[in-house]
């Protein structure tokens, strides 16, 4: 769990998919996976939202479209039930080749300048990306930051820090949306919960202060890689 928090915190997230699939191989019910990595994710986006703002990467005029229609798309979505393996299958390998683009692709020497979000386009991705977030038990930043970064709406750091508040109100509206099942009394939440805290705190250290712009967007690559190969591992 330390590993996982370390390396998603690092880019802004909170990492849900990461811990999903530890879950899955240690053997743990979707009884308690589910909310139990929500409530994680939760926590750990937190304090990468924290650091990430602190540092001055964030932008309140991207997140505030973005998230006053996402959350509550995310409840609704916590509602619904996901089980199609053809569109896990097909998110897995969009989230493949996104990896390979913002890590490894052809890109300038410096960033490009940002643009400004235009609103309805805001609306329409905050909505999509809330909805398939509560659907699909996860906070959205896998999709969320990429899709930023392509639309110039915001440099890579500055990506990260939005998605990070992002993952946090749409992971909470969730959780809400789980009703008792979101209940969690397992001890062993605690610790997953303290190792993952250590390991975020560690990890915004490398995200904000000691990587570039190339060694970030090349973490938040294997970051999108891991949750594309859970995805095609799994259908979900």
């Amino acid at each position: 769990m330390g590993g996982v928090a370390f390396l998603y915190s690092s880019v802004g997230h909170g990492g849900t998919t990461g811990y999903l699939a530890v879950m899955a191989l240690l053997g743990v019910g979707s009884s308690w996976a589910r909310p139990g990595a929500l409530w994680i994710n939760c926590a750990i986006a937190s304090v990468a939202a924290w650091r990430f703002q602190r540092a001055g990467f964030f932008d309140w005029r991207v997140f505030v479209p973005l998230a006053t229609v996402s959350v509550p798309l995310a409840w609704l979505g916590s509602r619904l039930h996901f089980e199609g393996r053809t569109a896990a299958v097909t998110l897995g390998l969009t989230l493949l080749g996104a990896g390979w683009m913002l890590g490894w692709g052809r890109r300038d020497k410096a960033e490009l300048p940002t643009q400004p979000a235009r609103l309805p386009v805001a609306l329409a991705a905050g909505g999509t990306l809330g909805l398939l977030a509560g659907i699909t038990g996860i906070g959205g930043g896998v999709f969320l930051t990429p899709l930023l970064i392509f639309l110039r709406w915001a440099p890579a750091k500055t990506a990260g820090g939005i998605s990070a508040l992002f993952i946090v109100v749409n992971s909470a509206a969730g959780w809400v949306g789980l009703g008792r099942q979101a209940v969690i009394t397992q001890p062993a939440s605690l610790a997953c919960l303290l190792i993952g805290t250590i390991g975020a705190f560690v990890g915004t250290q490398f995200g904000v202060r000691r990587w570039g712009t190339v060694a970030f967007r090349r973490a938040l690559a294997v970051v999108l890689w891991i949750a594309a190969v859970k995805l095609l591992i799994t259908g979900r």
